[in-house]
């Protein structure tokens, strides 16, 4: 039993609320084998092997009670003794998560999972408890990146499962715009930083994601969201006077030089000093124009670390 495991480990490993599995165990059978001492439910790899695939079967639609049938039959025929009846349709293999990178712990696998299930209430549980134990940019960096990267990956291959892309993309901006900001008293009042897309770049989940880590850190900011066009961005540093203007791009444009070389121009006459990076990999190709801003900002972590210094 070394290498047994407790409900909620289970339940976070295959991204399903723990009531579910005592229901799946009272009503189908389809539980532990065996209780520890105190008598706990504890999980082997065997009993974890056969959740995964009666989650895999539900996801696909099957009936809970018809996928726990075809889960309880394929158990009975691995054992030496009489077989059980043929199921009607045996379980197929569940297939690759879609995680990017690799080093995958047991939330990501169980986020990756409720998302392919189209369950977003546990999506969001899940990213929101990883949130408020480990902060918003290890959530993003280590959970909603991967994610978001590997259903991107996913749709690119197959043409298939755009439908979890969405859910998990709306999921993960619902839980960035819960992030609370301190409880401190405010200090003095500070310049904003101003967050902006380009005026073709729709991808705007990154830019929320560095809103909501400013936020979380204590430090003031304007969002002004996806196709932002050049000239709203040029009148809000005008109007607002930020301390830093962040220009987001995803994916290049014909005319990405010409907003930075905008956006520099307005912020070098501005009455205080106003900085300007890009971020995204979207910039990697336009080249010397990169002069222009004060620096390009790599990852969130970057991000958060510069325009917080």
């Amino acid at each position: 039993m070394t290498d047994a495991l407790g409900p909620g480990a289970v339940a976070r490993l295959l991204g399903v609320a723990p009531t579910t599995l005592r229901s799946w165990d009272r009503r189908y059978g389809v539980g532990p084998r065996e209780r520890s001492p105190g008598g706990h439910r504890r999980y082997s790899p065997t009993d974890v092997a056969r959740l995964r695939t009666l989650c895999h079967l539900v996801g696909e639609g099957v009936p809970p009670a018809e996928a726990a049938r075809r889960v309880l039959s394929s158990a009975d025929r691995s054992v030496p003794g009489p077989r059980a009846p043929a199921a009607s349709a045996a379980p197929r293999s569940s297939p690759a998560l879609p995680v990017h990178g690799s080093g995958h712990t047991p939330t990501l696998r169980g986020v990756a999972r409720a998302a392919m299930r189209m369950d977003s209430d546990l999506v969001e549980r899940l990213l929101q408890t990883a949130v408020e134990r480990h902060g918003t940019v290890a959530a993003w960096e280590n959970l909603a990146k991967p994610l978001l990267y590997g259903m991107g990956r996913r749709w690119e291959d197959t043409r298939r499962h755009v439908e979890v892309e969405h859910l998990l993309s709306w999921s993960v901006s619902t839980v960035l715009r819960r992030v609370p900001a301190p409880l401190a008293a405010p200090g003095p009042r500070q310049r904003p930083v101003v967050l902006a897309c380009l005026p073709h770049e729709m991808h705007s989940l990154p830019v929320e994601a560095l809103a909501a880590s400013l936020r979380e850190a204590g430090l003031t900011h304007r969002v002004l969201g996806p196709c932002t066009p050049t000239e709203a961005t040029v009148r809000a540093i005008a109007r607002v006077g930020p301390r830093a203007v962040v220009l987001w791009c995803h994916a290049s444009g014909d005319r990405d030089a010409e907003t930075l070389r905008a956006v520099a121009r307005t912020a070098a006459s501005a009455p205080q000093r106003t900085a300007v990076y890009t971020a995204g990999p979207g910039w990697r190709g336009v080249g010397d124009t990169l002069r222009v801003a004060d620096g390009h900002l790599d990852s969130l972590t970057e991000g958060v670390r510069v325009l917080g210094g």
